[in-house]
């Protein structure tokens, strides 16, 4: 049974999840400590009593979506195959983009800010990123992929997926997502057809 969530663990996950909308918004550059602060109204010896610096909070925010990025796709992938999956995620994106919730994927987002300047925490945004692939090898392998094959045509779908998410990103086109589902099932039905 999981113990009850201390007080100093409820500061530390609200400052986190706080520091994930803004830098996934605004960006990990445009965003400061004392804008944390401000919206969590949180003295600035709260911060620094979980946190030693603004890049420490950025790894535990590459954690934070990465839990959650990767929960939403396991729960979405359960007991379906390939193309009811990618219809099921395409369709939460959708209906997230028309509630004004979903705006693409926050680890290539903060990844791509992040990787020139801040290569230690990029290293961090890039394993998540390769965590992503393994689920879409696993997801594959489930829907009949053979495994000599699941990890190549994973490197090719997670491609189209991130491609399309930055492109919606920049047009906030939600056609853009439409055609992405179309895009991942057309390479999976064709690579059982043709094995390539």
């Amino acid at each position: 049974m999981a113990g009850k969530i201390t007080k100093g663990e409820q500061t530390k996950n609200r400052i986190i999840e706080c520091a994930a909308e803004l830098f996934f918004r605004n960006g990990y550059n445009s965003t400061g400590i004392n804008d944390i602060l401000k919206i969590t109204k949180l003295p600035k010896g709260s911060f620094y009593f979980h946190f030693e610096s603004k890049k420490e909070l950025a790894i535990e925010v590459n954690a934070y979506f990465q839990k959650k990025l990767g929960k939403w796709i396991s729960d979405t992938a359960k007991n379906k195959k390939w193309e009811e999956f990618v219809n099921n995620l395409v369709n939460d994106m959708i209906n997230g983009v028309e509630s004004g919730v979903y705006f693409g994927c926050p680890l290539i987002t903060l990844g791509q800010e992040l990787a020139f300047f801040e290569p230690e925490i990029a290293s961090h945004y890039h394993d998540s990123l390769k965590k992503l692939i393994d689920l879409f090898t696993y997801i594959l392998e489930n829907s009949g992929i053979a495994k000599e094959n699941s990890v190549r045509l994973a490197r090719r779908v997670f491609a189209i997926y991130e491609g399309n998410l930055v492109y919606y990103r920049i047009s906030k086109n939600k056609d853009v997502l439409r055609n992405m589902g179309e895009d991942l099932i057309v390479i999976y039905q064709n690579y059982l057809e043709t094995g390539n």
